[in-house]
């Protein structure tokens, strides 16, 4: 009887986040379709140029084969490249299908079977990817907010690389003193995995290794920048500058942060069609556009995520004996 509380809280959570996220996704979805007219949005499709749209096709390959370099050089040494851009291609694809980011949870067991590394040290790796494409993505918003006004707007980007800097060298020193917090205050299980969390992200992390990761990240926000301007300007032929653009980018990228439906459905055309009317785009180019530019990035990788899974050993396991070392995950 006293588990029917806890177990009607931990629904009654499910049940509010499962409404949160689809609410989300739903209210900018029906933003973006509100006032749409059907014969001028396929106008606006039909005038897109195939060389465009080739164009931008090959900026998205470019970036997803960068993601492969940044895990190919993030993992152990045993990693090769066509390993990291298939379980790369199997995390993105499955995020665009299912919900909760399942597809990070398959890269990780997909990583850990074929490497025979352990859960947490892919884990660990994995986490880091997700860090550099934060920081990465922060400093596209930072540039976006101070191309707006350079001469003002300097002290925030600054403050911030700052404070993560600290707080990072304050993890780094300190170290001890947070491995006897983790057993102190959270004693068992609990305790030893923070501890070895902390010893894989911080304590075993190579300064030249995280450098190598943060400029790799930025190559492939670069690719992914470029996959949306030469749509912008290219395919739909939108009259914007540059800083403009990189508005737009941003805008749409932070809104696909926000928790919601499968690949970010509606949310991305909302935030899109939303920051490009701040610049005067009409509402059907908009629409039009950000379609485009989600299909782009949708359709090509759950596609061969799809595929790759329905593949013929794709899970099976490697050879055992390769096995990865502890010392061989030092960084």
């Amino acid at each position: 009887m006293k588990c029917e509380p806890l177990m009607w809280a931990m629904f009654s959570r499910r049940g509010l986040l499962f409404f949160l996220q689809w609410g989300i996704s739903l209210a900018a979805l029906v933003y973006a379709l509100s006032g749409v007219d059907l014969p001028q949005l396929w106008e606006a499709l039909r005038g897109y140029a195939l060389w465009a749209m080739g164009l931008s096709l090959c900026a998205v390959m470019l970036d997803y084969a960068c993601m492969g370099l940044r895990l190919h050089c993030l993992l152990p040494s045993g990693a090769g490249y066509a390993l990291s851009l298939r379980a790369v291609l199997l995390c993105v694809g499955y995020n665009n299908l299912l919900p909760a980011k399942a597809g990070d949870a398959m890269k990780v067991f997909y990583l850990a079977r074929k490497t025979n590394a352990s859960l947490l040290d892919t884990s660990s790796v994995i986490l880091w990817e997700r860090l550099l494409d934060v920081l990465s993505l922060l400093c596209v918003a930072l540039l976006a907010y101070t191309l707006l006004d350079a001469e003002q707007r300097l002290v925030l980007p600054l403050l911030l690389a700052l404070g993560g800097a600290c707080l990072f060298s304050i993890c780094r020193h300190w170290s001890a003193w947070f491995h006897a917090a983790y057993a102190r205050f959270f004693p068992g299980r609990l305790g030893t995995l923070l501890s070895r969390l902390h010893d894989q992200l911080i304590d075993k992390v190579s300064l030249p290794w995280a450098a190598r990761g943060f400029l790799l990240s930025l190559i492939i926000w670069a690719c992914y920048f470029a996959s949306f301007a030469i749509s912008l300007r290219c395919v739909a032929n939108l009259p914007l500058d540059g800083a403009q653009m990189l508005t737009v980018f941003a805008v749409t990228c932070l809104g696909m942060a926000v928790p919601s439906s499968p690949g970010g459905l509606g949310v991305f055309e909302g935030a899109m069609v939303l920051s490009l009317s701040w610049f005067g785009v009409e509402h059907n180019a908009a629409l039009g556009i950000a379609l485009y530019v989600h299909a782009l990035h949708f359709l090509p990788t759950a596609l061969a995520a799809v595929l790759l899974n329905g593949s013929r050993n794709f899970w099976k396991t490697d050879n055992p004996s390769a096995r990865v070392t502890e010392e061989s995950c030092a960084r």
